[in-house]
C-alpha cells in the first residue's frame, strides 16, 4: 500500500504543469495546479508564518522602524536650520515616539493578523497610528517635557515610519495573500458541513483568504462523487491518506460525527504522519472566526476546554486591575459627571440616572447603574429590545451611547465587585430567560463577571436579535477560554478605538 500511494504520488508530482490537471484517483475531480506533498509555495510559507506572527513581533518591528526613522530625521536636518529640536536627545524622541506608536497601533487594530488580509486596512490603520503616536508625541514633549521639539524633525520621522512601516507589512500580506491552507471535511452528514457550523464563515477574509476547501471524505462509497454545499465528495476514509498526497491537503478537518469513530482515528494517525494537521471541526471554527460554536459543543467542552475562569491566581490579579482601572476612571470623569447630569436634565423629563437588574457571575442579579439615556417612558408597554435608531433615545441619550459615557456609572459597579471592566456584557433577567430557552448554553456566560466591554463589543456590531445574542454567546465563550490579562489590554485598547472611530 505504501508504495502504491509513492508511486502514484510521484507520477502525479512530475506531471507537467498545466492550469488543469484531472486527478488521477478520482477523474471527475479537476485540480487547478498539480499537487504535491510539498503544496506550499516558498511565497506561501512566507506568507503563512507572517500571518502566525504574535504581536509582540509586530511591535518589536514597529520600535525598530520607528527608531531607525527618528534617527534617520535627525540625521537629515542638518540642512534644516538650527532650533530647539537640537536640546533633545534623539534617544528620548525614540523612547516617547516608540511608545505612542505601540499603543496607538493597539487602539487602532494595526497588529491584529486581520490587518494583513486587506490592503486598505493596512494603510488606514498604519496612517491613523503614525498620526495619532506623532500628535502624542509633540503634547508630551511640549505640554509636560517643556521641550522644543522641532516639528520639521517630527514630520519626517513620520514620514519615513510611513514610508518603510507600511511597505513592510503590504509585503506581508501580499505573501500571506497568495497563499491559501488546503483542508478537506471528514463527514457529510449535517453537523459536519461547513454551512452548518459556521453560514457567516465563507464571507469573512480569515475563510476566504487564508482556506480553500479541496472536499469531503465520506464514510459510504455510495457517496463519493456527490455534491455537498458546492463541494465534492472526493472520496471515502479508506481512502484518505491517498487523497491526502494527491490533492495536496494541509489539514483535515474531522467532524463531530466522525470524531468518535475507532475507524477514523486509526486513518488520521496516517494522515499526521504524511505531515497534515489534523483538527476538529468545533476547533477549525475557532481557529477562523475566533468564536466558539454553540450549536455543536457538547457539555464535556465545559469541562475539559481548560478554561480559566477557576484560576485563583489569574482571578486575583484581573480584580486588581478592575481596582485601578475603576478608581483611575472615577477620579478623571468624576468632575465631567455634573455636565452630563445637567444636559440629561436639560434634554429630557425624568431622573439623571437609571438602575436596573442585570445577571451578573453565576446567575446572581445585581443593580447596574448607567446615565439615562431614553424617554422616562420608554418601557411603559414592557420590555423591549433596544435597536438601532431607537426612537425611545433622546438627542443627548444617543450622543451618550455612540461615546460610550452613559456606562461610566458601571465603574461603581466595578468597585463593589459585581462587574469586571471586561467581560461578558450583562443582561436582563427577562432577557436571560428568553435567550436560555433558545440558544443552548447560554447560561454558561455567567461564568465569570460581567464586563464594561467585551470580547463581543469590539468584534460584532450592535444587535438586537436572538440570532446576535447567539454570535455575541461565541465571543464571550472564546473569550472565556483566552482570558488573559494580556487579552484584556488588548480589548481596553480596541474598545478605545472603536469609540474614537464611531463617535465622529
Amino acid at each position: 500500500m505504501a508504495i502504491n500511494l509513492f508511486t502514484a504520488h510521484l507520477a502525479f508530482r512530475n506531471s507537467p504543469a498545466t492550469t488543469a490537471v484531472t486527478c488521477p484517483v478520482y477523474p471527475r475531480l479537476v485540480l487547478a495546479e498539480p499537487p504535491t506533498t510539498a503544496r506550499r509555495s516558498r511565497l506561501g510559507s512566507v506568507g503563512s508564518a507572517f500571518l502566525e506572527l504574535p504581536w509582540l513581533a509586530w511591535i518589536t518591528l514597529d520600535v525598530v522602524v520607528v527608531t531607525a526613522a527618528v534617527y534617520g530625521a535627525y540625521f537629515a536636518s542638518v540642512w534644516v536650520p538650527q532650533g530647539g529640536w537640537l536640546t533633545i536627545s534623539w534617544r528620548e524622541t525614540c523612547l516617547v515616539q516608540a511608545i505612542a506608536l505601540v499603543l496607538a497601533g493597539l487602539v487602532f487594530g494595526l497588529y491584529e493578523q486581520q490587518t494583513l488580509l486587506r490592503r486598505s486596512r493596512i494603510i488606514a490603520r498604519s496612517m491613523l497610528s503614525i498620526a495619532a503616536a506623532t500628535t502624542a508625541t509633540f503634547i508630551v514633549f511640549h505640554l509636560f517635557m517643556y521641550a522644543d521639539l522641532s516639528r520639521r524633525v517630527l514630520l519626517t520621522a513620520s514620514l519615513l515610519y510611513l514610508a518603510v512601516g507600511p511597505s513592510l507589512r503590504l509585503l506581508a500580506g501580499w505573501c500571506v495573500n497568495s497563499y491559501s491552507r488546503t483542508f478537506l471535511i471528514v463527514g457529510t452528514d449535517r453537523r459536519s458541513r461547513l454551512s452548518e457550523i459556521c453560514p457567516e464563515a465563507a464571507s469573512t477574509d480569515g475563510l476566504s483568504r487564508r482556506y480553500r476547501l479541496v472536499g469531503y471524505v465520506s464514510m459510504d462509497n455510495h457517496e463519493v462523487g456527490r455534491d455537498v454545499d458546492g463541494s465534492m465528495v472526493v472520496g471515502t476514509i479508506d481512502d484518505i491518506e491517498q487523497i491526502c498526497l494527491e490533492m495536496g491537503v494541509n489539514e483535515v478537518v474531522v467532524g463531530p460525527g466522525p470524531a468518535r469513530n475507532p475507524r477514523v482515528l486509526d486513518r488520521m494517525l496516517g494522515c499526521l504522519k504524511l505531515g497534515c494537521r489534523v483538527t476538529h471541526l468545533s476547533t477549525f471554527y475557532e481557529q477562523v472566526m475566533s468564536e466558539v460554536p454553540v450549536a455543536h459543543l457538547e457539555p464535556s467542552w465545559f469541562l475539559f476546554a481548560d478554561l480559566k475562569h477557576y484560576r485563583e491566581a489569574q482571578l486575583m490579579m484581573k480584580r486588581a486591575g478592575d481596582l485601578l482601572l475603576a478608581t483611575i476612571g472615577l477620579l478623571i470623569t468624576l468632575p465631567f459627571w455634573p455636565l452630563i447630569a445637567l444636559l440629561i436634565r436639560l434634554d429630557s423629563r425624568g431622573p439623571v440616572f437609571y438602575h436596573q437588574r442585570r445577571v451578573g457571575l453565576n446567575g446572581r442579579t445585581f443593580n447596574l447603574h448607567k446615565f439615562r439615556t431614553m424617554h422616562e417612558t420608554a418601557e411603559s408597554n414592557g420590555h423591549v429590545w433596544a435597536a438601532v435608531n431607537d426612537p425611545r433615545v433622546t438627542r443627548v441619550g444617543w450622543y451618550l451611547r455612540k461615546t460610550r459615557l452613559d456606562e461610566l456609572p458601571q465603574l461603581w459597579n466595578i468597585l463593589l465587585g459585581q462587574m469586571s471592566v471586561v467581560g461578558p456584557r450583562p443582561e436582563r433577567p427577562e432577557f436571560v430567560g428568553e435567550l436560555a430557552a433558545r440558544i443552548r448554553y447560554y447560561n454558561e456566560r455567567h461564568l465569570i463577571k460581567p464586563g464594561l466591554t467585551g470580547w463581543a463589543q469590539i468584534h460584532y456590531r450592535y444587535g438586537a436579535s436572538v440570532e446576535d445574542s447567539r454570535r455575541k454567546l461565541q465571543l464571550d465563550l472564546w473569550y472565556i477560554k483566552h482570558m488573559s490579562l494580556e487579552l484584556d489590554l488588548i480589548i481596553l485598547l480596541r474598545t478605545l478605538g472603536t469609540v474614537l472611530l464611531t463617535s465622529r
